[in-house]
């Protein structure tokens, strides 16, 4: 988006000074119009915090009907100011070559459309991040590719641009804020000529900023080599800050120190702003372990989740180079959470009113 109009912005946040410059610049051009004022909105939206929610759901009627409309609501109650939208496509199996979006359970187009209408009538911007599944068990999407010849590959990568540019139209046509071209590819990261022709390809339809959704700040921070093609760096923020399985808060933000400093470093190296575009703890008891492990078993331990919260959302404040979050995650149910919940969800919970506080205030 800021290429295409002439903008180059890096990961630092503008002082205000210079945006009003700007601003009072491009006002002033002879041929002023709906354009300019639409870019001058967006790049006031780029130097804003999202404060953001994964808002997930995973069948094909997820999103059909009150109940999500009411879980909306009340996620927009905890002064979150973004949703991540979920569509989650599948493929058989990792060694597939063939993505279906079309059928049971992927949420339908029209479901999709009419939620992310309804939030931008709650004041809620949207980032719609299309997710690539398979169906077969025990696996996901980062080890899609590792067995696939050049055919394969080739085949794959059709497929998927079939399906990233059918909800790259889908953003485009609903005017969203931000497109999330892909998430946690692990195994097809370094094919990337292939992503390069897919993230142009996506450019041609889709007029908004783009941003990858990557896992692996701490494991692998040099696996995507094409960040450069893309507006903002994503990260899935699921990491180990402490061995304590009943920590305090100051135990979580001293491990938080060295995890952030890997983000800022990846920030830097691509002048790039960061956006943690998954983070989540469970209320379960060893819940800052190995937070992505959405399969662990134990007692409900609503501390624990509430003092994770705390302690990212304490941490985060105040980076320049960390343009938002999105807490995962929100169902569309309005039953999901609670306080004998031992899932990802805040709702009802204390988690909830540390993220109501925590994001009232400026980030």
């Amino acid at each position: 988006m800021f290429q295409k109009y002439g903008w180059r912005l890096g990961f630092s946040v503008l002082p205000a000074s210079a945006f009003l410059l700007a601003s009072c610049l491009i006002i002033a051009a002879p041929d002023t119009g709906w354009e300019r004022e639409r870019e001058i909105k967006r790049v006031s939206e780029r130097r804003a915090f999202q404060k953001g929610i994964a808002f997930t759901g995973y069948s094909r009627d997820a999103y059909v009907g009150e109940m999500p409309r009411a879980s909306l609501r009340a996620l927009a109650a905890t002064n979150a100011e973004w949703i991540s939208l979920l569509v989650t496509a599948y493929q058989e199996t990792v060694n597939s070559t063939t993505i279906d979006f079309s059928s049971e359970p992927t949420p339908s187009d029209d479901s999709v459309m009419d939620i992310i209408r309804y939030a931008r009538s709650l004041g809620l911007k949207v980032m719609l991040k299309p997710h690539i599944d398979p169906f077969e068990n025990n696996r996901w999407r980062g080890e899609i590719g590792p067995g696939f010849t050049e055919a394969d590959w080739a085949a794959w990568f059709d497929s998927y641009r079939a399906f990233i540019l059918h909800y790259a139209e889908m953003a485009r046509d609903l005017d969203v804020e931000l497109f999330c071209v892909g998430c946690e590819f692990d195994a097809t990261v370094h094919r990337a000529s292939e992503w390069r022709r897919t993230i142009a390809s996506v450019r041609e339809v889709f007029p908004g900023p783009l941003i990858y959704a990557d896992d692996q700040a701490a494991s692998n921070p040099g696996a995507v080599t094409w960040w450069d093609a893309l507006d903002y760096i994503g990260m899935d923020v699921y990491p180990t800050l402490t061995y304590e399985r009943h920590p305090s808060i100051s135990h979580l933000c001293h491990g938080w120190e060295g995890y952030l400093e890997k983000l800022r470093a990846l920030a830097e190296r691509w002048g790039k702003p960061l956006v943690i575009t998954e983070i989540g703890y469970r209320s379960v008891e060893g819940g800052a372990q190995n937070p992505w492990d959405w399969q662990r078993q134990g007692p409900v331990d609503l501390t624990v989740q509430r003092k994770c919260y705390e302690a990212a959302l304490r941490m985060v404040a105040g980076r320049t180079w960390l343009a938002g979050m999105y807490w995962w995650q929100w169902s569309p149910d309005p039953a999901d959470g609670g306080p004998n919940d031992t899932g990802y969800s805040p709702r009802g919970k204390p988690a909830e009113n540390s993220l109501r506080l925590g994001y009232k205030k400026p980030l």
